[in-house]
């Protein structure tokens, strides 16, 4: 099957994007002014939208396939549960030598199907939730018409976002028990749409007017929130909170994937650039993996603070992001050469 570069740039996006909410940076903007304020807001915002896109690539890449029931376990299910279980093994293994937790792998082993090792990796078991829906997914999916999926978005669009935000703002909405939010839940919605697009979305350039208008709702969307979410601030006292960061959130991730698929879906790409993104983007699984032991905080500070005092917070922790991404990159290489990482990664 033809290589399609534009899917590892949502990845790489995606992972740096889960780099930053894990970060100290992430909600900042409580404490900023000015540009920083702005700049800090708009990219605890957007880095909400990293898992809807890896939900996204997954349903891209996911969908169109036809797999017995035996092959989807065996090549799909069976990999993530084992990933659950040796990395949420390695991070327990961490704590315990730390003294931070009990010695008794047992115990936990047996505890994984009812809790989370380590918090990040949520995602895991929201994937394996995806994981166990293809068989009815995919024909679903197979089976819509192109405009379905522009409804499906609509509806999505309206029934949750625009419906949250006319509430909070004291607006009449749509009767309560007119509500389809249980029907367009994400491992649904971001999979389903994500192929679709992939397969849909037949336009070319980057700056055609339809494309100029989707980026235009989405800066919309973005000040939407920003409001939602100073709104917020002011009568709860002067906190922030992050609960109403998501609300325009369909709309800011489907604009991200199809603003990436418009920018890296030409053939004419440099090969150096396909190179990296397909070698980059082959690392993404384990850059995520690694957050829980190489992650920014603790030592690893020592690359912000090293040029905080001369370009300032933001920018600092930006740069030490991107370092340990790197970091993470080549230590993925490295495990990809290991018999007991190779499969799994």
């Amino acid at each position: 099957m033809k290589k399609k570069y534009y899917l590892e740039a949502v990845r790489i996006t995606a992972v740096l994007l889960v780099m930053y909410n894990h970060s100290a940076p992430f909600m900042s903007f409580a404490t900023q002014h000015g540009v920083q304020y702005a700049v800090s807001f708009f990219l605890s915002l957007v880095c909400k939208a990293a898992v809807p896109l890896f939900y996204m690539v997954s349903g891209a890449l996911l969908l169109g396939k036809n797999e017995s029931f035996g092959e989807l376990v065996r090549k799909r299910i069976l990999r993530i549960v084992a990933v659950i279980v040796i990395f949420s093994l390695l991070y327990y293994m961490k704590f315990a030598v730390r003294g931070q937790a009990s010695v008794s792998p047992i115990r936990f082993l047996l505890g994984l199907p009812f809790d989370v090792a380590f918090l990040p990796y949520w995602y895991l078991y929201s994937y394996l939730g995806i994981l166990v829906s293809l068989p009815f997914l995919r024909p679903l999916a197979q089976n819509m018409p192109k405009n379905a999926f522009w409804y499906l978005i609509a509806l999505q669009i309206v029934t949750e976002s625009l419906q949250i935000t006319l509430g909070f703002f004291g607006y009449h909405t749509l009767c309560g028990y007119f509500s389809v939010a249980g029907v367009l839940q994400t491992t649904l919605f971001y999979p389903v749409i994500g192929f679709g697009l992939d397969r849909y979305l037949e336009e070319q350039s980057f700056f055609g007017w339809k494309n100029i208008l989707r980026n235009l709702a989405f800066f919309a969307a973005v000040i939407i929130t920003w409001r939602l979410v100073y709104r917020d601030w002011e009568t709860n006292g002067g906190t922030y909170r992050e609960m109403y960061l998501g609300v325009w959130m369909p709309l800011i991730t489907l604009v991200i994937f199809i603003d990436l698929k418009l920018l890296f879906q030409r053939e004419d790409l440099p090969e150096g650039l396909k190179r990296f993104l397909s070698t980059v983007g082959s690392c993404v699984f384990g850059v995520y993996l690694l957050d829980g032991f190489i992650g920014a905080g603790g030592r690893m500070d020592v690359i912000y603070q090293k040029f905080m005092p001369y370009i300032g917070y933001l920018p600092a922790f930006l740069i030490e992001i991107f370092v340990l991404f790197g970091i993470r990159v080549a230590l993925t290489l490295v495990m990809k050469k290991l018999p007991v990482f190779r499969r799994l990664l």
